[in-house]
C-alpha cells in the first residue's frame, strides 16, 4: 500500500502530461478560410519575396513581384515585440506549410513560427482586403 501511495502521484502526472501533449493543434476559426481562398500546400519558384505582418498568426507573403499568399502560423508571435523584422526560411525556391517557417527577430534574439497553412490570394486586392478583415477582429 505505501509503495502504491508512492507510485500513484507519479502516474497521474505523467497522465497529465501525456494528455497535455497530445492534445490536437486547433487554429482559431478567423484562420479557417477554407471555403473562401484556395489552400495549397506548396509555393514553388520564389522571386523577389516580401513578407508583411497581418495580426499576430498570420502574414502576407509577395513573391515574384505580383503574386500573393497568406501564411497561417502554428502559434500567435509573441506580442512584446515592436516591429519586428520578419523572415522566412525555406528550401532551396519551395515554402511548404507544416515544414518551413516564419521568423520574428527583435532585438533581442530570433523566434520561429511554423507555417501552418497557406492560401494562394487573387492579387493586391484581395491581399487588402483580408489585412482589413483581420484587423477588424
Amino acid at each position: 500500500m505505501k509503495a502504491m501511495k508512492k507510485v500513484f502521484p507519479i502516474f497521474v502526472l505523467s497522465v497529465m502530461f501525456v494528455s497535455c501533449a497530445t492534445r490536437p493543434h486547433v487554429l482559431p476559426e478567423k484562420y479557417n478560410l477554407d471555403d473562401d481562398l484556395e489552400l495549397i500546400e506548396q509555393i514553388t519558384t520564389i522571386k523577389a519575396p516580401s513578407l508583411e505582418q497581418v495580426d499576430n498568426q498570420s502574414v502576407i507573403l509577395k513573391t515574384n513581384w505580383d503574386e500573393y499568399y497568406l501564411l497561417v502560423l502554428h502559434r500567435p508571435i509573441d506580442t512584446r515585440y515592436s516591429n519586428p523584422q520578419i523572415g522566412i526560411s525555406r528550401t532551396i525556391s519551395t515554402i511548404t506549410s507544416g515544414i518551413d517557417r516564419v521568423y520574428v527577430s527583435p532585438s533581442s534574439g530570433s523566434q520561429s513560427y511554423v507555417i501552418d497553412k497557406i492560401y494562394k490570394l487573387k492579387g493586391k486586392e484581395q491581399a487588402r482586403e483580408i489585412k482589413e478583415r483581420f484587423s477588424e477582429d
